[in-house]
């Protein structure tokens, strides 16, 4: 399993990732030594350009991690990645599952884990369209019901997986 959003959080407190990001917005985007989250992305997710701008920065480091661990892996490798076709990940996956799920369920998740929605939606904004993804994607999960019909949906993709 890889994360991308998890290494992504560490590839922005990387030296040089970290100093092109302050050379970007500032250094009001630190908090003591590192890259404050929030801050970045108040700073980042102000304008289209600006969310372009931090994808441009941060995108090539989280992919050349995401290779790097493709290649050392054995069998299946699944990747989280809630930014596939913005970063261009999805060129590395062979199959794309995509979860969706209603905005506003989307948006009240969102909540639940801190993110404020307005500020869920304001982000939203300056991602590809979800219909795009779905028409892209070569298996849909529905994540808006019970989490009991979400496994079955993604134990099918996974049997499915194992017969090709």
């Amino acid at each position: 399993m890889i994360d991308a959003d998890r290494i992504g959080h560490r590839v922005i407190q990387s030296p040089r990732v970290k100093s092109r990001l302050v050379r970007a917005w500032g250094k009001g985007i630190l908090r003591g030594p590192g890259v404050d989250r929030e801050r970045l992305a108040l700073a980042a997710f102000r304008s289209r350009a600006g969310a372009r701008r931090l994808n441009r920065l941060v995108h090539p480091e989280i992919l050349r991690e995401i290779r790097r661990r493709i290649a050392r892996s054995r069998g299946w490798v699944v990747l989280d990645a809630a930014l596939l076709y913005e970063s261009g990940a999805n060129r590395l996956c062979d199959r794309v599952v995509f979860v969706d799920a209603p905005r506003s369920l989307r948006r009240r998740r969102a909540g639940r884990r801190g993110l404020d929605p307005g500020e869920a939606a304001r982000r939203e904004r300056f991602q590809w369209p979800v219909a795009y993804k779905l028409r892209q994607a070569d298996y849909v999960i529905d994540n808006a019901g019970p989490k009991s019909r979400t496994r079955t949906q993604a134990r099918k993709i996974c049997e499915d997986f194992l017969r090709r």
